[in-house]
């Protein structure tokens, strides 16, 4: 295939997926299986192109995307007419001229942002979003779009080491909890699915031994869940002394502390990967498997933007990312409601793709009195290594005033007065010395907010009554 064949594929992703694929018949479609392997191989070799050439690509997606969008929806004309965005000679610098798109604008907007299929043989289906950052959204997908933008979940470097035909002809992924990662071929290559699994469940030998039964049987299986439940189980598999046969294990939903990381990758055998999706479905990009805690922007399918209001240090800011594959529901300029910041450097595994870091949700930062604000990671991470995740079955950490938290505490061990010693240092220690009164209260269970697990409530979401523990927790007797 020669190099101009290869941008006209990265160009027009759909010329290698039939129109005719459908989620639901693709485990072991030879069709499938096709496009998917020369798809993934163009994408091997580009992420290596000179950086002008992958934005070129996306120059060129971006014309082709909203001109068709133009061309097919008299809302979306109407809306690049207002802000002088030209479809025909759109270019990256040009997307500044757009708004950012959030949840409350398209709910605003109503049923006028979708566009109707424009085949007869084009199969489109509807999904909405987790409202987990909001009022839950309509999103309107065509089965083609989503099957392109599974090569992405794909793209990581640890699939390399496995065939794709010998992943896409069995059902390699086992599941804990309901992470937004759910929607993707469920029935296609989901061997099983644990979706009301708490950590507490855990705690039973006979569910573990059920999941140890499933990734043993999906071999080599893929794990993936929330943190705090595949950390939990990391714990149980060396306390129960089981070797289990894992490509790779996928953290979803929740981040998690280098401390949890490492147990993970050490108990389990195998990697952890990073894929970043976020609102709207988009997957924005996958860490370095070489540069820990860096990612690859998906240059060819997306643009990543880092949005601030110019006082931010280090360009951090939000990420806002314009979906290039999408066409029935538009993602142009959709704010991900995620803090990050784009990094200048090359990376060390001599990918071109942009390297960004990816700080967590907008928000769920710790606010100190002096107005400073930490990332909650930062104190996870201090306060796994005073040992309270030795220590504990479950945590949760509320603050409902900039000078208290409050820390939920289900135990797996009694705590000695030095061991709260070493949780009030390690946050005093954070916080600079900053004064802030620092609640430790043990519980019987912490109440989960739907079907994720929170480790920390923020400021703008606590509720600063006097019984915080009677909406979070139930007092351990």
């Amino acid at each position: 295939m020669t190099k101009e064949e290869k941008v006209k594929y990265l160009v027009s992703p759909e010329i290698l997926f039939p129109t005719d694929l459908q989620r639901g018949n693709l485990l072991g479609n030879k069709m499938f299986i096709e496009a998917m392997e020369q798809y993934l191989n163009i994408l091997t070799e580009s992420q290596y192109w000179p950086l002008e050439q992958l934005e070129e690509i996306q120059n060129m997606r971006l014309r082709k995307l909203v001109s068709n969008i133009s061309n097919y929806s008299v809302f979306w004309k109407n809306y690049f007419d207002k802000h002088k965005f030209l479809p025909n000679t759109a270019n990256i610098t040009d997307l500044s001229r757009l708004p950012i798109l959030r949840r409350t604008d398209l709910l605003a907007f109503g049923n006028k942002i979708y566009i109707k299929p424009r085949y007869a043989n084009e199969h489109s289906f509807i999904r909405y979003s987790s409202g987990t950052t909001g009022v839950p959204i309509k999103i309107s997908f065509s089965e083609q779009e989503m099957l392109i933008e599974i090569a992405c979940l794909f793209r990581h470097p640890v699939f390399e080491k496995v065939s794709l035909k010998q992943i896409l002809s069995r059902k390699p992924f086992v599941v804990l909890g309901l992470p937004g990662f759910s929607y993707i071929c469920r029935r296609d290559f989901f061997s099983s699915v644990f979706p009301s699994i708490t950590t507490y469940d855990l705690d039973d030998i006979k569910i573990r031994k059920e999941i140890y039964n499933s990734i043993i049987a999906a071999s080599p299986a893929i794990l993936v869940g929330f943190g705090s439940l595949v950390a939990k189980l990391a714990y149980w598999v060396a306390e129960d002394k089981v070797s289990l046969p894992l490509l790779a294990i996928r953290i979803s939903s929740e981040s998690i502390s280098v401390i949890e990381r490492n147990l993970i990758e050490k108990n389990f055998n195998a990697p952890v990967i990073n894929i970043l999706s976020g609102n709207g479905h988009i997957t924005i990009g996958f860490e370095c498997p070489i540069n820990s805690g860096r990612f690859h922007v998906n240059s060819e399918s997306v643009i990543l933007e880092i949005v601030n209001d110019g006082n931010t240090e280090n360009d951090e800011g939000e990420l806002v990312a314009t979906a290039l594959t999408y066409m029935l529901t538009p993602r142009i300029r959709w704010a991900h409601n995620d803090n990050g910041r784009i990094l200048p450097e090359t990376c060390p595994c001599d990918r071109t793709l942009p390297l960004f870091e990816f700080h967590g949700r907008r928000g769920y930062e710790i606010a100190l009195p002096s107005g400073r604000r930490l990332r909650w990671i930062l104190l996870h991470t201090s306060l796994m290594r005073a040992g309270l995740g030795r220590l504990s079955k479950q945590i949760q950490i509320i603050q409902d005033r900039t000078d208290n938290l409050r820390i939920l505490i289900v135990p797996r061990l009694p705590f000695s007065d030095s061991d709260e010693l070493n949780i009030r240092l390690a946050c005093t220690t954070l916080f600079n010395n900053e004064k802030i009164n620092i609640e430790i209260k043990y519980v019987n269970e912490i109440i989960q907010n739907g079907r994720k697990p929170k480790f920390f409530i923020p400021l703008s979401e606590s509720n600063a009554k006097d019984s915080q523990e009677d909406n979070y927790g139930r007092l351990k007797q």
